[in-house]
C-alpha cells in the first residue's frame, strides 16, 4: 500500500468513525491529514529528484567510458579525470601519515616529506612542539 492509500485510507477511518464531530478534533485530523499528504509530496519530488540524478550520473559514465575508448588510456583511477602519462606534468600525490599529540594527546596527519629528521612538529591543536 502507497502512502497516499494510506493516507486515504486514515481519511475514511476519521470520517467512518465519526470523529468530526467535535470541531476541534476535526481541525486537528485536516491538519494532520494535511501535513502528511504535504509529506507525501515532497517524498515524490524527492524521488523524482534522485531518478533524474541516477540518469544524469549514468550519462556522465557513458561518456566517461566512451572518452576512456577514444582516447586509448585507463583515465578512471585519476581523480581529477584527465589522462596522466606519468611525465613530468603530473605530480604524485603527496603522502600524510597519523601522529597523536603527547601533550593533549589529540590525533592530526603531517607530511613526513616537509621535515627534517631532527625537526620537531607543532600540534595544530595545542601548540606545543614534539619529536616525531
Amino acid at each position: 500500500m502507497s502512502a497516499r492509500e494510506k493516507i486515504a485510507y486514515l481519511r475514511g477511518l476519521i470520517e467512518g468513525q465519526n470523529m468530526t464531530e467535535n470541531a476541534g478534533m476535526s481541525k486537528f485530523h485536516e491538519a494532520l491529514l494535511g501535513a502528511l499528504d504535504s509529506i507525501v509530496g515532497d517524498v515524490d519530488d524527492l524521488s523524482e529528484s534522485c531518478e533524474d540524478l541516477r540518469e544524469y550520473v549514468e550519462d556522465l559514465e557513458d561518456e566517461l567510458m566512451s572518452l576512456q575508448e577514444d582516447s586509448g588510456e585507463d583515465i578512471s583511477d585519476c581523480v581529477c579525470g584527465e589522462a596522466h602519462d606519468g611525465g613530468e606534468d603530473y605530480e604524485e600525490e603527496e603522502e600524510y601519515e597519523p601522529v597523536t599529540c603527547p601533550g593533549c594527546g589529540k590525533d592530526f596527519f603531517y607530511q613526513p616529506d616537509a621535515y627534517d629528521d631532527d625537526e620537531d612538529l607543532l600540534c595544530p591543536h595545542c601548540g606545543k612542539p614534539f619529536k616525531k
